[in-house]
């Protein structure tokens, strides 16, 4: 029976999604067996249900005090972008940078629009988290024990495994502003290419590139460095904006040949950053280069410079989601879950390349072999280790060749990154 009332109040959600998409606002006007369930939203409702039973999450055991930001997103648009303060690991000062689904942007909801009790439910989950410790954020894959029952929304159906996501991947990114100091304890990383992004309020912001040899940086650039709609890349000398493109190149040009543990000096870039007219060294958004050099590290290796040594963590069983995106657009959006550490039931949520969206081919279309492409990688990793994604960076080895497009050429290593960005995250 409890079931069967879910089941209910999802389609009525449905049915009231398609009226704000269309402009109506009258509930009434249609009824709710008129509605079409999308079969993959009934099957994510369903499969969350059944995960909540795993809550894990890979926590350390102390993180640095001060402000941490990080976002969950697929489908190639931002949906959740969170901010909070971490006291002695306690939670406080819980807030959406954004907030989006579907089209709807829910912190410009007010009282009385027909999806305001959405907007309420995951301020209910903020409220809840305030002054817990760390561990509480797992009791958001069950919100269903935090968010009220609001008109005709359960608080079993809000999807608390993307509020997760975006916290558990502010916790990888690291401090975005510290308050007491903080640790400049690094890893050891592989030498080759990395490449991370940072991005909030629905737009990429910036996404960077860089080498890394024996733990020191080299060849940093900007593939992506927007802020409010302007691009500052293509900033010109006497455009207002030019001075600020030429703060942040000043910046990482200031990490070129150094150890990775310089990163931490983009905390503060007043020492090494110019004052331009009216832009001062210290109000340099360094803190976002920052997490967008974390993004990279995190994700590991996207072009290997020496061979690769594929180790890889225990992950426990469950559903993933990842993403990779970079120069302002989502790009891959993976799904995937792993049972006693082998691959299964992999699918692209989203596979888009320049202003194309390959899950829309057909055959016959001159890009349909790249998605042939995609779909072999998918049946090659399925029921295989999880170390075998290591192999995405030979994909010429057991992708074919189709058409025109060279198993060799095929981009795999974001298949690759969006992969590892999903088990950092954590079970979904």
């Amino acid at each position: 029976m409890k079931k069967q009332l879910s089941v209910v109040l999802i389609l009525i959600l449905a049915a009231m999604l398609i009226l704000s998409g269309c402009g109506g606002t009258d509930a009434e006007e249609t009824t709710v067996q008129e509605v079409d369930m999308p079969e993959e939203s009934v099957e994510e409702t369903e499969e969350s249900e059944e995960e909540v039973a795993v809550p894990e999450l890979d926590l350390k055991a102390s993180y640095d005090d001060g402000t941490y930001r990080g976002t969950y997103g697929d489908r190639g648009e931002m949906q959740i972008s969170i901010q909070f303060v971490l006291t002695d690991n306690q939670i406080s000062d819980v807030r959406y940078r954004h907030l989006y689904h579907s089209g709807n942007d829910y912190r410009e909801m007010e009282e009385g629009d027909p999806l305001y009790g959405i907007a309420l439910q995951h301020e209910q989950v903020a409220e809840y988290l305030e002054g817990k410790s760390l561990e509480a954020i797992a009791d958001v894959y069950a919100p269903g024990t935090i968010a009220d029952d609001v008109d005709t929304f359960s608080g079993a159906t809000i999807r608390g495994n993307k509020i997760v996501s975006a916290m558990k991947d502010a916790l990888n990114r690291g401090i975005y502003s510290p308050a007491n100091g903080f640790s400049t304890e690094m890893n050891e990383y592989a030498d080759g290419r990395y490449r991370g992004t940072y991005g909030d309020s629905g737009e990429m912001q910036v996404s960077i590139q860089f080498d890394i040899e024996d733990n020191h940086i080299s060849n940093i650039s900007f593939r992506h460095l927007s802020y409010s709609g302007n691009d500052y890349r293509g900033a010109e000398e006497g455009d207002p904006l030019y001075e600020i493109a030429q703060q942040h190149i000043q910046a990482v040009d200031y990490l070129e040949g150094k150890p990775l543990e310089a990163i931490f000096e983009l905390h503060d870039t007043s020492g090494y950053v110019d004052d331009v007219d009216t832009f001062s060294g210290a109000t340099i958004r360094g803190n976002k280069i920052f997490s967008s050099i974390m993004d990279g590290l995190n994700r590991g290796i996207y072009s290997p410079t020496n061979g690769l040594d594929p180790v890889i963590g225990d992950y426990p069983d469950g559903r993933y989601r990842g993403t990779y995106g970079d120069s302002g657009d989502m790009q891959v959006s993976i799904q995937f879950r792993l049972e006693s550490g082998n691959l299964s039931d992999i699918s692209f949520r989203h596979l888009y390349y320049s202003g194309n969206d390959y899950r829309e081919m057909e055959e016959g279309d001159p890009l349909y072999g790249i998605v042939q492409q995609h779909e072999q990688i998918a049946e090659y990793l399925d029921g295989k280790p999880i170390a075998t994604i290591y192999e995405l960076h030979s994909p010429g080895d057991f992708v074919d060749d189709v058409d025109t497009f060279s198993g060799a050429t095929i981009r795999a290593n974001k298949v690759f990154s969006a992969i590892v960005d999903g088990l950092n995250r954590g079970i979904y």
